[in-house]
């Protein structure tokens, strides 16, 4: 028998989120209403502590699908549910959520690294990386000194912390939208590709930030499309393929086997 989304988060208290039956198709208005499906029934548990890797070819669904669970797109069809302690139910249903509950699940809940940086005009990197604590109550100065140490190590230049970042070159960018989407420790991240635009040195340093992030008990989907760095993050890979979840066998790695689903 098939638990529901409200007897799943009071059984499990690991799990962080559950998406049914997810499908998301997009209809072109301005050629004729040509229909695109994007998703096509994608069932996926993610539970703290693990960091699942969606992998497949481009044009799979990967972003698609984690803006699903963001919220930037509502699904097609399917459900998805978000832990959240303060309900008798212990979860929002994502996909049935007003926009101000939406909000506030990002606020206390869900971080996401998109692949680009999208800053407000004229404020600083530093004070950009800071509001997600400043948001959550936490002190300004308290806030501006977490974000400088963050910052430091993700060998972003103390010349750019007080410049706005859009004139950064590309990694620089990406480093700062890294740093804004984990220093609040958000107990679910959404990573899309965020080692993108990076160099070897600064993937590693990444990498390291996403595996202390699940090794303190965040739930973690991400999509890397560099193998190391993959390999070094993920505990599952799930493989999107023509609009379908399959789930792609068992990695061995240095630290032991990757599981599947």
């Amino acid at each position: 028998m098939t638990m529901n989304s409200d007897q799943a988060f009071v059984a499990n208290d690991k799990l962080m989120l559950q998406a049914r039956g997810i499908e998301k198709t997009f209809t072109l208005h301005q050629q004729g209403g040509a229909r695109i499906a994007a998703l096509s029934g994608v069932s996926l548990d993610v539970e703290r502590g693990e960091c699942v890797v969606l992998a497949g070819a481009s044009g799979a669904g990967k972003s698609t699908l984690l803006r699903c669970m963001y919220g930037n797109y509502l699904a097609t069809r399917g459900t998805i549910a978000i832990r959240d302690d303060s309900r008798a139910s212990r979860h929002v249903m994502l996909t049935e959520a007003a926009p101000h509950e939406i909000i506030r699940l990002r606020n206390t809940t869900m971080g996401y690294v998109s692949q680009f940086l999208r800053a407000i005009p004229r404020v600083t990197s530093l004070d950009l990386v800071a509001e997600p604590l400043v948001s959550r109550g936490v002190n300004e100065d308290e806030a501006r000194e977490r974000a400088s140490a963050l910052l430091e190590r993700l060998n972003v230049p103390r010349r750019l912390w007080t410049l706005a970042p859009a004139t950064f070159s590309g990694g620089e960018q990406q480093r700062v939208n890294i740093a804004r989407g984990l220093i609040a420790a958000h107990p679910l991240l959404l990573l899309d590709e965020p080692t993108a635009s990076l160099d070897g040195e600064n993937r590693d340093v990444v990498a390291d930030l996403i595996v202390e992030a699940r090794e303190r008990g965040a739930a973690i989907v991400g999509i890397f499309h560099d193998e190391d760095t993959r390999e070094r993050v993920a505990t599952r890979i799930v493989r999107l393929e023509s609009a379908a979840a399959t789930v792609e066998p068992a990695v061995q790695t240095d630290s032991g086997v990757l599981q599947t689903c």
